[in-house]
């Protein structure tokens, strides 16, 4: 049996362990709801957040380690007034007795909860409520001792830490995505082209299989510029990129190369396939 001090330690190893991007919140907080398990000795814990950290309307449960059975996924914050000032207030809720404590016997009333007792610790988020950790008996005459919820409010910042940890990569992720983009078009820019053509050449000669490029350039672009406008340049890049998106594969990579040039990375493309493609995609421009 671990001891309370030895139980936060493993908590604290298990919350620094890597995540990744595409993990849900239920995978990214699993593993913490089973040492919350294992410690405390109770049937369920949950992750409950706000809907709007800064207008709370809504508690949604995000993860549990008893999903299968019954429970509610949400609470209208207008129905548990007791319950939630105690929450956004910051407090830790011990409830011995969940349907005799002021502070929780709304959830019995208005949910049928069937937990009786209940150890609810605040995760923040900058400093305000963001959610709780929510952690339940079923069995009669549970008493929560202090080392239970100074181990619940542990559980709680791990928790904080690994959603936050989240953020900041998706966060990282949309900001590496937009190095590679241009601005107007939405397409891959040249750096991206760099990179991927790089990697489409180390492919190809791996698997000895055809690569092609297609280079385009936009005649007198400038004088569309300068006789009606940038807003009508920016609509012909726009109406260029869609018809030149609507004729190629998913495999397919259209770059903007520089202001009127483009570049088409074709993956599994002889040279024959790419000048037929090109022809096509001439004359449709030419049409537009």
């Amino acid at each position: 049996m671990l001891t309370p001090q030895q139980a936060r330690q493993r908590l604290r190893r298990v919350s620094s362990h890597s995540i990744e991007i595409a993990e849900s919140y239920d995978e990214l907080l699993n593993v913490l709801l089973r040492e919350g398990l294992h410690f405390l000795d109770v049937d369920r814990i949950s992750v409950w957040l706000v809907d709007h950290i800064d207008s709370p309307n809504q508690l949604n449960c995000i993860a549990s380690s008893d999903f299968e059975n019954e429970q509610a996924n949400s609470l209208e914050i207008h129905q548990y007034p007791t319950y939630f000032e105690q929450i956004l207030l910051g407090h830790t809720i011990a409830a011995n007795n969940v349907a005799h404590d002021n502070r929780t016997k709304e959830l019995i009333i208005h949910n049928q909860n069937s937990s009786r007792a209940l150890l609810d610790t605040v995760i923040y988020l900058n400093g305000k409520p963001h959610g709780v950790v929510s952690c339940e008996s079923f069995a009669e005459h549970h008493i929560w001792t202090e080392d239970d919820i100074v181990y619940a409010e542990s559980l709680a910042d791990s928790c904080s830490r690994r959603l936050m940890a989240l953020e900041t990569l998706k966060l990282q992720n949309q900001l590496n995505e937009m190095v590679f983009v241009d601005t107007f078009t939405g397409l891959k820019n040249r750096r991206y082209f760099n990179e991927r053509v790089q990697s489409a050449k180390n492919s190809q000669y791996r698997l000895q299989t055809p690569l092609s490029l297609i280079m385009i350039d936009l005649d007198h672009f400038k004088q569309i510029n300068d006789e009606f406008g940038h807003e009508a340049g920016d609509i012909v890049l726009a109406k260029f990129t869609e018809n030149c998106q609507k004729q190629l594969r998913l495999e397919d990579v259209l770059c903007r190369y520089g202001g009127e040039e483009f570049i088409i990375i074709l993956p599994y493309t002889a040279e024959q396939q790419a000048i037929q493609l090109a022809e096509r995609l001439r004359l449709s421009i030419e049409n537009m």
